[in-house]
């Protein structure tokens, strides 16, 4: 898997001198309210996110200044947690993610290892005090130290901290960080970037990478540049993500493998290499598109999603690697917020299938799997050459990885045993697309909500109950909005949606996909009753499903392609509640959903939590 070598650049002294003043273990305590309630028992993201907390506590070295582990592998018996040559990987994605999720749902689980994590990330020692640079490497490619990149990933992680716990020295670091993005910058006639290597055509088991690096890196950095612009107000940053964004779209990053002769590839966002490397690069282009109001620059965004969702099974989200789930994810939502398309049922085909379906929820599962695996080492993945271990365990693995995401995202029934790891990167991108999820179900100004997904959610404004996929019912429950407008599901007939509010019919206006009721008392139930429509679909999947999972459009010279497994996926709304074949072998099993065939919602009690509001993402 592509993980990107990538520069924090700040100075120790600084470093030392703020940690302790930033990192605040008593500001990090959620602080909103909280009430029991009794909810039906539904994919809650609050709940996912609980789980998220201990993933991302457990999943960290306490011997590393608690830095996160590479890897986790669980086709050994005992499983364990390594790591690789060039410290702790992906430390700003993790640290990012743990906010998120504890913003989402509350949980005081571990506060202090998270305190512990924010100060190691802020101790490493990135550039010496003699100016020379030092390469914080991270995993596989270690670029030229003459040529800096800035740690986009951890700058967005402190933006993250800034707005949970502000902090004056926090502020002034991450305006450091931004000042370094545009100091570093190397200049061309193409526009701005940081690294230029040759693309990589090797032909590895994860497929051919082509010009991931630059792509990637251009990409992160224009989404931390724009996203500083926009919560400082200073403009002057987008003058750097602009020149990043027309390097990074060049005709040269955007050539497909094959396509019709009447098409121009490059003028759509077609490409040839790693989909996760390019979807982060689509994020950081949609970014500067919405705060530059680039129209052109949105529909080739726009046209590149399309493109990426033609492969594997994009009616669920499998589209090779988990962390391409969770950009295209981020990717639908994005689009529909601002208005580019109406990719709402997409993200939530995504959410509620395998986006869900990677999260690591039920230990006694895995555990079992686990067992079934030989005594001793996995197989390590061939494309990434011998393991050099740095810092291993297998003390309580399994335990201690619920809640994180597995990385394989190209085999939609079964895992098989080869594919039976994680890498912390995916997890790093899946958690913030769940949160995404989460901060859209609902929105709220000036006393008017609109709901955009029917997922459960606990808000200052209303709270939402969902009795998908087993009935065919939501139940909002308004707290003190007056004007509210509900986007139905493109698979459910407008027509057939009858509105109570308080048990009373209701005539809302119709408008396209949303139903809009206006004056709603204060404390109404507004209930929404549909058909459930059950359906079967058939998808076939190219992959080869005694493969590693595939990262890359290419899989390379040595994929020999037969005959494409043909899925029979069985829906109830928009989530899979069964798939067929079941692919044989030994693995983690996939999609066990019979339970969702009841006719009925389980309802269960939970501690409900609302979080205090932040600036969208």
């Amino acid at each position: 898997m592509l993980i990107a070598a990538l520069l924090l650049i700040f100075t120790v002294s600084e470093v030392e001198m703020n940690s302790a003043r930033i990192v605040d273990e008593a500001a990090l305590r959620p602080t909103g309210k909280r009430y029991r309630i009794l909810v039906p028992d539904t994919l809650d993201l609050a709940e996912r996110a609980k789980l998220s907390v201990h993933g991302l506590t457990g999943f960290l070295d306490p011997g590393a200044n608690f830095g996160p582990y590479g890897h986790a592998y669980f086709d050994a018996n005992p499983p364990y947690m390594s790591d690789l040559a060039g410290g702790p990987p992906n430390w700003g994605k993790i640290v990012e993610s743990l906010l998120m999720a504890r913003t989402m749902c509350g949980s005081i689980e571990n506060l202090e290892i998270e305190a512990a994590t924010l100060r190691g990330m802020l101790s490493l020692p990135v550039m010496q005090p003699d100016g020379k640079n030092y390469a914080y490497a991270r995993d596989y490619l270690v670029i030229n130290p003459a040529a800096p990149t800035p740690l986009s990933r951890s700058m967005l992680a402190l933006m993250v901290l800034q707005q949970i716990a502000p902090r004056p020295e926090l502020k002034i670091l991450i305006d450091r960080m931004a000042r370094d993005h545009v100091r570093v910058a190397q200049h061309s006639a193409e526009g701005l970037f940081y690294s230029d290597p040759p693309p990589s055509m090797g032909d590895s088991r994860i497929g051919v990478l082509g010009n991931a690096f630059p792509i990637f890196v251009n990409g992160c950095a224009i989404r931390a540049l724009c996203r500083w612009s926009d919560l400082t107000g200073e403009r002057g940053y987008l003058e750097t993500a602009g020149g990043l964004s027309r390097f990074a779209l060049q005709d040269r990053y955007w050539v497909p493998e094959a396509g019709p002769k009447a098409v121009v590839g490059a003028e759509r966002g077609q490409f040839n290499g790693h989909t996760h490397s390019y979807t982060q690069c689509l994020m950081g282009l949609l970014c500067y598109a919405i705060a530059s109001q680039d129209s052109s620059l949105k529909e080739f965004v726009r046209s590149s999603y399309e493109y990426v969702r033609n492969f594997g099974i994009g009616r669920i989200g499998n589209f090779g690697e988990g962390c391409t789930t969770g950009d295209m994810t981020w990717l639908a939502l994005k689009l529909s917020d601002s208005g580019v398309g109406d990719y709402w049922d997409d993200a939530d085909r995504y959410v509620r299938n395998h986006l869900a379906e990677l999260q690591l929820t039920d230990g006694a599962k895995l555990r079992q799997v686990t067992e079934s695996m030989p005594n001793g080492r996995g197989k390590w993945d061939d494309a990434h050459g011998p393991l050099t271990s740095l810092g291993e365990t297998s003390d309580r693995v399994v335990d201690r990885s619920v809640g994180i995401f597995l990385s394989d995202a190209t085999h939609p029934a079964r895992i098989p045993k080869d594919s039976m790891m994680l890498t912390v990167c995916c997890t790093g991108n899946c958690t913030p697309a769940m949160y995404c999820a989460w901060e859209s179900v609902v929105r709220c100004t000036n006393e008017a909500a609109q709901i955009n997904l029917f997922l459960n959610r606990a808000s200052p404004w209303l709270d939402l109950d969902s009795y998908l996929p087993y009935e065919g019912k939501v139940v909002i429950h308004n707290k003190n909005t007056r004007k509210l407008s509900v986007r139905i599901p493109g698979w459910v007939d407008i027509k057939d949606v009858q509105s109570r509010i308080n048990q009373r019919l209701a005539a809302p206006i119709v408008a396209g996909r949303f139903l809009v009721f206006e004056r709603i008392p204060a404390h109404a139930d507004i209930t929404l009753a549909f058909p459930l429509r059950e359906i079967t679909e058939l998808h076939a999947m190219a992959w080869k499903q005694s493969d590693f999972w595939q990262e890359c459009t290419n899989p390379g010279a040595n994929w020999r392609s037969k005959n494409p497994t043909r899925y029979t996926c069985r829906f109830r709304g928009n989530t899979l509640i069964n798939i067929s074949p079941r692919d044989e072998g030994t693995g983690y099993p996939l999609y066990e959903r019979d339970f969702l065939r009841r006719p009925k919602a389980p309802m269960q009690m939970v501690e409900r939590y609302i979080a205090p509001v932040l600036s969208r993402w």
